[in-house]
């Protein structure tokens, strides 16, 4: 089942209505979307995105949303968008890895990788440098069997994943790189964010 750029980017905003998402987050989120779901063989997302100076854009989303400018798209939790359960359940697995990441920090990662460095100005990032590229990363094999989101997850190394892990022990790196299931590393970066959260109260409220 072939989904519109527009009807991907209304599904996002729509179950990602408690997070602030600008344009420049939402291209990137509706690009990983199209990544990993062709890198899972479920080619949904029909769309192009061209390598502009700040990360892949999709010009219909472009155009869409420029009006907002750098300021958040209003969110609209009650929108009905007509998704199939499987392909939501796919866009929802690979948003929810990304959501977290401020525009820029999704811009960077972009910048990073080799389908937008490969790609010249302006033109189409294609899907088979696309599907070359991710296909080699860890967060691929999440893909591999055909049970998003119910088997081992394997974490999405990005870059401030690897500053997290740089000065661990070997064996302690290795260890964060898998989990029992997405579930598990969900409730686990949910109570560490709260951990912390707490600690930067107390050293602030301490001064």
């Amino acid at each position: 089942m072939l989904i519109d750029i527009k009807t991907v980017a209304n599904y996002i905003l729509a179950t990602h209505s408690n997070h602030t998402i600008t344009p420049m987050k939402l291209q990137k989120l509706a690009y990983y979307t199209k990544v990993w779901t062709l890198v899972a063989g479920a080619p949904i997302v029909n769309a192009e995105f061209k390598k502009w100076a700040y990360g892949p854009v999709n010009t219909t989303l472009f155009h869409t949303y420029k009006s907002h400018g750098r300021n958040p798209i209003p969110a609209e939790p009650t929108t009905k968008v007509s998704i199939d359960t499987a392909s939501s359940k796919l866009i929802d697995f690979i948003v929810d890895n990304y959501i977290a990441y401020s525009a820029f920090e999704l811009s960077a990662m972009t910048h990073s990788e080799r389908p937008w460095v490969n790609t010249p100005l302006n033109q189409t990032i294609p899907d088979q440098e696309i599907i070359a590229y991710y296909a080699t990363q860890p967060f691929a094999k999440n893909f591999s069997d055909g049970t998003v989101g119910n088997g081992m997850f394997h974490v999405l190394q990005t870059e401030s994943w690897h500053a997290f892990t740089l000065d661990m022990l070997p064996d302690d790196a290795k260890s964060m790189e898998t989990f029992p299931s997405y579930d598990v590393y969900a409730s686990q970066s949910e109570r560490a964010a709260i951990e912390f959260e707490s600690f930067m109260e107390v050293l602030f409220d301490g001064r």
